[in-house]
């Protein structure tokens, strides 16, 4: 799922360079673009300066690899090792070489191509003259159905980046649903222009068009309730640019509620691209009543804990509030430090602290298990 994750892209610019008995001749390759043929399918290819990256694409496909010459053997590498790249001394405005196949060392392809962009930029596989080739407007990918439960499905959307996800199931309000799940694509002149633009910043500096690792699924869904997860990595980013919520709609009314008020906990709003303000159940803390009744429960003691971990006993630590199978779910994010605090209550026992609205959701929620 992280084909194009940050640790990736750090680990390569990070690489030390080494010197082992080197296997070909380090050739040095003008920044550019270049154009020309690979076999006898016609490519266009660039080549970075500030880190030995690249990318090629076939102008059948236009789909771009990514090239990245490795010093231990003076190859350049493509993507997934595909394929390896041997080529000569540059001649002026001309370049060959040969490509070779990783899986059959037999197979190879003469490489012949020619400069058409000479520009001074160092990443040159970010520049105008390279990406405008690859780019189009974009459109709204669909992508395969999976099933949730019996009787019930989802596929995953993508517009630009961006995530959202369609419902299919037997209740009538999923129409609706859908319809504020749509609205959550920022289809906007400014959200298409920042799509191509981390494109084209990760072209030029690592060779690939990198993009956000969104995600957006079905969590829990029963014909009174549904929760929708939304996912997101930042390219280019390690733990710090990983952030998440939930959304929560009642199924009955196809309208969206906040867990949070039926403890009358304090709420977050957030905003999603192009939907306007909506709740996520994920921003929320307890109020002091809910806490005692939580950490009793779970048989906590706040007043001893590890002095590293106290911050995750305050009164104003965050949680994400989800519904389960068996209860609802207190959780802190994890940080791996060992302090992260994840309790989950019965459903039959939170009769304490629900509000009314609070006792009457999960009494629909105890009767429909039934």
């Amino acid at each position: 799922m992280r084909n194009l994750r940050a640790r990736f892209f750090w680990g390569l610019l990070l690489l030390p360079f080494m010197t082992p008995p080197a296997f070909a001749e380090l050739v040095f390759i003008s920044p550019g673009v270049w154009e020309g043929t690979l076999g006898t399918k016609a490519i266009v290819a660039c080549f970075n300066f500030d880190y030995p990256s690249g990318s090629y694409f076939y102008k059948q496909y236009k789909k771009p690899i990514q090239l990245t010459r490795k010093e231990q053997d003076g190859l350049w590498h493509e993507a997934n090792e595909t394929g390896l790249w041997l080529l000569d001394p540059g001649q002026g405005t001309t370049l060959s070489g040969t490509w070779s196949s990783v899986k059959d060392a037999l197979v190879k392809l003469p490489i012949s191509l020619s400069l058409v962009d000479s520009s001074k930029s160092k990443r040159a596989c970010g520049s105008e003259s390279y990406t405008s080739q690859i780019e189009a407007p974009p459109k709204i990918e669909i992508g395969k159905k999976k099933e949730f439960a019996p009787g019930r499905s989802f596929r995953p959307l993508r517009f630009a980046g961006q995530a959202t996800v369609e419902l299919f199931g037997p209740e009538p309000t999923l129409a609706a649903i859908n319809r504020e799940l749509r609205r959550d694509f920022d289809t906007g002149k400014d959200a298409i222009q920042e799509y191509f633009d981390k494109r084209r910043e990760f072209l030029g500096r690592v060779g690939v068009p990198a993009e956000d690792e969104n995600t957006t699924e079905p969590e829990y869904w029963t014909s009174q309730w549904l929760s929708i997860r939304n996912y997101t990595w930042a390219a280019g980013t390690g733990r710090s640019g990983i952030s998440w919520f939930y959304r929560t709609w009642d199924v009955q009314t196809g309208k969206q509620v906040d867990l949070w008020t039926w403890f009358g906990s304090r709420k977050e709003s957030l905003r999603v691209p192009g939907a306007g303000p909506v709740v996520a159940t994920s921003g929320g803390s307890m109020t002091p009543k809910l806490r005692r009744f939580v950490f009793r429960h779970e048989g906590i003691d706040p007043g001893k804990v590890e002095e590293n971990c106290e911050s995750n006993y305050k009164e104003d630590a965050y949680y994400d509030l989800t519904l389960e199978a068996g209860g609802m779910r207190f959780a802190q994010p994890d940080f791996g430090d060992g302090c992260a605090i994840e309790i989950e209550v019965p459903y039959a026992e939170l009769g304490p602290v629900l509000t009314p609205a609070g006792k009457a959701a999960v009494r629909r929620i105890l009767e429909s298990a039934k």
